[in-house]
């Protein structure tokens, strides 16, 4: 089904915030130009400048519902997509209803109106939202290549077995009487911290933290599998979970799977780790 196909949804609170103040700009943009819907007959000394706040309701509406939205699902679709777009154009018909209500027209509050707000908006965000969708599908496809099962590399000595469901990861705090179970496909990434390391993983499909009074080594030798590695010596990472990377012989930075942080591969695991790096991710 069409709505369960696989949708990019990897980007930097930074590209949300530009993606999101260019539709804003462009929205701006075709009011003053077009003044559609009953604009242009709207007169006052300070037109343009009372048009303007639609397009920071439209920005704000765009970064508020993608941050809170796509940085919670695992696993983004078409279907999710398109839910994502629907609370947009109604977050922003809610906003400008009440501006437009209360400062422009300066009318009674009804549902009717209400109504004409939204049809007005969704008139405009439609087809906007269809090129926006097209247009980032295509972006980040380029930038947010996945590991897939069908995955395959002539590379015998670094090959994957990419596979879900490998089993159990069973990580044992140093005192013994803390423990923590998590699937390998769930695993993200450890990082040290004195003598504790701080676990990212998934739990249904939310990303989560706890913190385990063990060393990142003792760590390692738990856990350690063909794609959960040691990659600097404060971090451990599932392989599986990059998106991107960037970098020289002096050292690389990768990023995970709907996180913002970027983690470093030292200069002492390049050889072993960027190999296998890639094969499984495209470089941006």
């Amino acid at each position: 089904m069409i709505l369960t196909i696989h949708y990019p949804n990897y980007e930097t609170k930074k590209e949300i915030v530009i993606t999101s103040s260019f539709v804003g700009g462009l929205l701006y943009l075709f009011l003053i130009i077009y003044q559609p819907f009953g604009t242009s007959e709207f007169e006052h000394t300070y037109k343009y400048l009372m048009l303007f706040p639609y397009a920071i309701i439209t920005t704000c509406s765009f970064s508020i519902v993608t941050l809170l939205l796509t940085k919670r699902a695992r696993k983004w679709t078409i279907g999710l997509e398109l839910s994502k777009i629907f609370w947009i154009l109604l977050l922003i018909s809610i906003l400008s209803y009440f501006y437009n209500s209360l400062m422009l027209s300066k009318v009674n509050l009804s549902f009717e109106n209400y109504l004409y707000m939204f049809l007005y908006t969704s008139a405009l965000g439609l087809p906007a939202s269809t090129i926006y969708m097209m247009a980032r599908y295509i972006y980040l496809s380029k930038n947010n290549e996945t590991i897939t099962t069908n995955n395959k590399s002539n590379v015998e000595t670094t090959s994957l077995d990419i596979k879900k469901g490998k089993g159990t990861l069973y990580i044992i705090a140093d005192q013994g009487n803390t423990h923590l179970h998590i699937q390998e496909e769930d695993f993200v990434y450890a990082e040290a911290a004195d003598n504790y390391c701080i676990i990212h993983f998934y739990n249904k499909g939310i990303i989560q933290k706890e913190i385990i009074r063990v060393s990142l080594t003792t760590l390692l030798n738990q856990i350690q599998t063909d794609t959960i590695k040691r990659v600097h010596r404060s971090f451990i990472v599932n392989l599986e979970m990059i998106t991107k990377y960037k970098g020289n012989a002096s050292g690389y930075k990768i990023s995970l799977e709907n996180l913002e942080k970027e983690l470093m591969v030292s200069r002492n695991y390049i050889e072993s780790i960027v190999p296998i790096i890639k094969m499984v991710v495209t470089r941006p």
